[in-house]
């Protein structure tokens, strides 16, 4: 995942197709180098709007409706353009921030795109992340990732 843009409390998170993230998901966007990260959750999961996708797609459709022999791809260059089609854009909320490893109400700064990473969080991770460890005093349920 790469950082894409940040307009106000909003991330954009460019997301290939083989990394595994969902609406409700958490990230965090870290700068090591600063000792700074953000904590922002998935608010919406958006396909990746990139130039020539449409005209690949509609290309691709004729040629599918046509059936018309067998397609030479000596370079494999359909397998790349397909994975660029599911390139996904995840639309995320800035919910806090760390840092030097500190929970931070406000965050000023913009992250590198460059220097910074963004990997998905697990529920524990966040829960350690914003103060609540331990056993909770009644059972929430089950996350997605499987944990209580």
């Amino acid at each position: 995942m790469r950082l894409y843009r940040k307009e106000g409390d909003t991330l954009k998170v460019l997301c290939l197709p083989d990394e595994e993230v969902e609406k409700g998901d958490y990230l965090l966007v870290e700068e090591p180098d600063r000792r700074r990260a953000l904590l922002a959750q998935v608010i919406d999961v958006q396909f990746a709007n990139i130039p020539g996708v449409l005209e690949e797609l509609l290309r691709d459709s004729m040629v599918n409706c046509l059936d018309c022999g067998q397609d030479m791809d000596p370079l494999d260059l359909g397998s790349h353009l397909a994975y660029l089609e599911d390139a996904r854009l995840l639309l995320c909320k800035i919910r806090g921030g760390l840092l030097d490893d500190e929970l931070a109400e406000h965050m000023y700064w913009l992250p590198s795109r460059s220097r910074s990473y963004v990997r998905k969080l697990g529920t524990a991770e966040v829960l350690e992340l914003s103060g609540v460890g331990g056993e909770l005093p009644i059972l929430l349920g089950e996350a997605r990732d499987g944990s209580k």
